[in-house]
């Protein structure tokens, strides 16, 4: 037999649509609003007369479609209005503001914090500076309609470190106030995507459940000569999600094609 896992299906199928629907109605509506604490599996599994197996799959499909989330010994609850789609351009080298701004939107800074630390020895190679070398480190959080959605940490080269402002932390990007630094617009931005789940001290800095997924945005920054002036980590919650668009400029279309015309365009 094959250890394939199927995706289980309600005893009802008919029922958990009605479950399903009559929930994203009311979200619609704003009867549900944002935060609000779902009826739990019992009260609707009176209320529509069924098990809980069936329950269980509506609300289900209704967290794979971001319309609720569920947390574990607490509930369901309707999901906050994402700050989503932030569009990565790989043919630009964009920092995340100007990904934001792009959305018509703005970033703030709280809490910003920059103090020399001991390299250490990954960052140090990174950096191209000895093992324990003292460089400096800047910690902050990046803040969209009030809400943290970022928690940025970053290792800065020593003979750039010390000529960032208080100023600069509290109005730029780092991609920014490094170019004006070095004064030269920084023309590479590698990055490595990953995942880790919320400790108590991440998701206390960004309001978020413990245990929820973080999405983790490892960065270097990479002048002309090939050089790193400044790496490190940016932490997002996992419902901060971006676009890419990959190959070179050529306009994006504006209507969506059927499959059979584009065909017929040769598309």
């Amino acid at each position: 037999m094959s250890g394939r896992k199927k995706r289980p299906v309600a005893a009802n199928s008919h029922l958990y649509l009605r479950i399903k629907d009559e929930i994203k109605g009311k979200i619609a509506s704003g009867q549900y609003k944002p935060g609000d604490l779902l009826p739990s599996e019992s009260e609707l599994c009176q209320r529509f007369n069924t098990t809980r197996s069936t329950v269980r799959h509506a609300l289900s499909e209704l967290v794979f479609e971001d319309a609720i989330i569920r947390e574990v010994g607490r509930g369901s609850f309707v999901a906050t209005t994402r700050l989503d789609k932030f569009p990565i351009d790989t043919r630009e080298c964009l920092s995340f503001e100007e990904q934001v701004a792009m959305e018509g939107k703005s970033v703030a800074y709280r809490n910003p914090s920059l103090k020399l630390v001991a390299a250490p020895a990954e960052v140090s190679r990174d950096l191209g500076v000895d093992e324990g070398t003292d460089v400096f480190f800047l910690d902050r959080l990046r803040i969209i309609d009030g809400r943290p959605v970022c928690l940025e940490l970053r290792y800065i080269h020593p003979d750039i470190g010390r000529h960032i402002t208080g100023d600069m932390m509290l109005s730029r990007s780092a991609h920014k106030f490094v170019s004006q630094i070095v004064e030269q617009q920084i023309p590479t931005i590698r990055v490595l995507v990953s995942a880790i789940i919320a400790t108590e001290e991440f998701a206390e800095q960004l309001s978020t459940p413990v245990g929820s997924a973080l999405i983790v945005r490892d960065n270097w920054h990479i002048n002309d000569c090939g050089h790193v002036l400044m790496c490190g980590k940016s932490l997002f919650p996992g419902d901060i999600r971006t676009e890419y668009f990959l190959g070179k400029s050529s306009g994006l279309a504006k209507t969506v094609i059927p499959i059979e015309e584009a065909k017929k365009r040769g598309g």
